[in-house]
């Protein structure tokens, strides 16, 4: 349920961050999350939502593993989303860095949402075990 919510206010919160009027300028946002981790749970967000061949329980499952693993609840995010969007600046800002995170993440690795926790060799290296 917790996973279905996110999947429908993605798209929301992403709008709501860039599209609100102005506010008081933050580093974090006032429920705590900062930027980055802000950054970093959307950029995860949105490969699980851009996966394909996954299944739409597989995808809520991997959601809430994100969001628990962080942390969070959905709820919070959209929080977080919203005190963002109270700073268009700001706000563009952060969305540009999970929008270039997102881009340099699909160029390194094609992302496998079955194995979230792996971690990426760049191509021409050799993995060690």
């Amino acid at each position: 349920m917790k996973s279905l919510l996110v999947a429908r206010h993605l798209p929301l919160m992403v709008i709501v961050a860039l599209a609100l009027g102005t506010g008081c300028q933050r580093t974090r946002s006032s429920n705590g999350i900062p930027d980055t981790t802000f950054v970093s749970v959307m950029v995860s967000l949105k490969r699980v939502q851009d996966s394909t061949g996954v299944s739409d329980a597989k995808k809520a499952a991997l959601r809430d593993s994100i969001l628990q693993g962080r942390g969070l609840t959905p709820a919070r995010l959209e929080a977080a989303a919203r005190q963002l969007a109270q700073n268009p600046t700001r706000a563009q800002t952060v969305w540009q860095a999970v929008q270039r995170r997102a881009t340099d993440t699909a160029r390194a690795n094609v992302y496998n949402p079955a194995n979230e926790t792996t971690s990426v060799v760049p191509s021409g290296s050799a993995a060690k075990k």
